[in-house]
């Protein structure tokens, strides 16, 4: 699980840092000197984001306190770095439309993951009915 972790990591970091730079691009001043800090600290959220997608293999866990917890650590690293960086205003209108589209994206995801692992679920057991001795049925 850790090698996934940093693998995945990885792949973050790369991607955060895409779009530390595509918020580079929207500044009038852009220079290398302005792009290059967000487009390195913008990799860590994504780094962060990615390697902390191994929660949804601890199996002991429901997919609701996973995407629970992935949330909480999502979020926690975006909102820091949005403010750290200065991509959103504090607490303005941006950063609401952005919190608000994380929350239904996570939503989505959850209710894609719950009714696929409910089909999984009622596929074995149409499968358990299927091996079953016919005294039992």
């Amino acid at each position: 699980m850790c090698k996934k972790a940093v693998l995945l990591g990885f792949i973050g970091y790369v991607i955060g840092c895409v779009i530390g730079l595509c918020f580079t691009l929207q500044y009038k001043d852009f220079s290398i000197a302005t792009a290059l800090p967000h487009i390195v600290l913008g990799g860590i959220p994504g780094a962060v984001i990615m390697s902390s997608t191994v929660i949804y293999d601890i199996e002991e866990w429901s997919i609701l306190r996973a995407t629970a917890t992935h949330f909480l650590f999502a979020m926690g690293v975006l909102v820091f770095a949005c403010f750290a960086l200065k991509w959103f205003k504090p607490w303005s209108a941006a950063f609401w439309i952005m919190l608000a589209a994380e929350v239904v994206c996570y939503i989505l995801i959850w209710l894609i993951m719950y009714s696929a692992y409910k089909a999984k679920v009622r596929k074995l057991n149409m499968l358990l009915k299927e091996g079953e001795p016919e005294e039992k049925k």
